[in-house]
């Protein structure tokens, strides 16, 4: 019982040579996110409920100097969807929960830092852009629904924008628990470097923690689909991974790791 609502943030499509030479460009990525919506909504058989749209989302403003410059909005679609939940006691959140439990991968990565946080920092666009496979994904989604109504998963997790070694660090610094990882363990297809490893944005995949005791149901949930064990909970506050080759690439306490996180919202206070 999923819905969706479609929420479209855009500038300005009308093309004028002077003042919006791009708007074409903008219209065309507009048709394209719409059958995007179309197709994954199709696939997974979500309806969309309602939805909003901010077609003019530019802006004026004054320069150093008098001149006047035109600001635009980067080209945004938000998509919420709102589910029916029979018991709320089995909801799972993403925190880890007790040290010895297993640390899973769910999904592959592939070598897809195209648009990717790691690339923007060094000011890189890339080729390999995300690309979804909603056939495959939803197997996968449909195995970790029915683990975690069983209870057999101790939290979740899904890996976004930043890769799998943002999002392991999160669920560490959420429990205030360490993590052991190894890389070379990851589901990976295409994958031979650590930092594609840690930064890849591939879609579909998720972060669980699993009782030992639990283990081997689970791993029987995730059968021909791919899961991989590469770590576990640590009582030691400390996030450690380990690359491909089996060196340590880092090991970091947690309190430094929420420092870092924290620091640009202490910089606006």
């Amino acid at each position: 019982h999923i819905g969706g609502v479609d929420n479209f943030c855009w500038p300005n499509i009308q093309y004028h040579p002077e003042f919006n030479p791009d708007g074409r460009f903008k219209a065309a990525q507009l048709v394209r996110s719409c059958r995007a919506l179309k197709d994954v909504c199709m696939a997974y058989g979500i309806p969309l409920l309602s939805g909003k749209d901010s077609m003019y989302v530019d802006g004026h403003l004054p320069g150093r100097y008098g001149e006047i410059h035109k600001v635009s909005a980067l080209e945004t679609m938000q998509f919420t969807t709102i589910g029916v939940i029979s018991d709320v006691t089995k909801c799972t959140t993403m925190e880890g929960k007790v040290s010895g439990d297993l640390v899973y991968i769910l999904g592959i990565t592939r070598d897809e830092l195209g648009a990717s946080e790691y690339y923007e920092h060094f000011g890189y666009i890339g080729a390999n852009v995300p690309k979804v496979n909603t056939k495959a994904f939803k197997q996968v989604y449909m195995a970790l629904e029915k683990a975690i109504d069983t209870e057999l998963v101790a939290s979740v997790h899904g890996i976004y924008r930043g890769g799998v070694g943002i999002h392991l660090a999160m669920v560490a610094m959420a429990g205030n628990l360490g993590m052991q990882v190894e890389l070379s363990h990851l589901p990976c297809k295409g994958v031979k470097r650590n930092d594609t490893a840690l930064f890849s944005e591939s879609p579909g995949r998720f972060i669980v923690t699993v009782d030992p005791k639990k283990s081997h149901h689970f791993e029987a949930l995730f059968d021909h689909l791919p899961c991989a064990k590469v770590g576990l909970i640590t009582e030691e506050p400390l996030f450690t991974l380990k690359g491909f080759d089996h060196r340590t690439i880092a090991s970091v306490p947690i309190s430094s790791l929420k420092s870092a996180w924290k620091r640009p919202f202490c910089s606006m206070i």
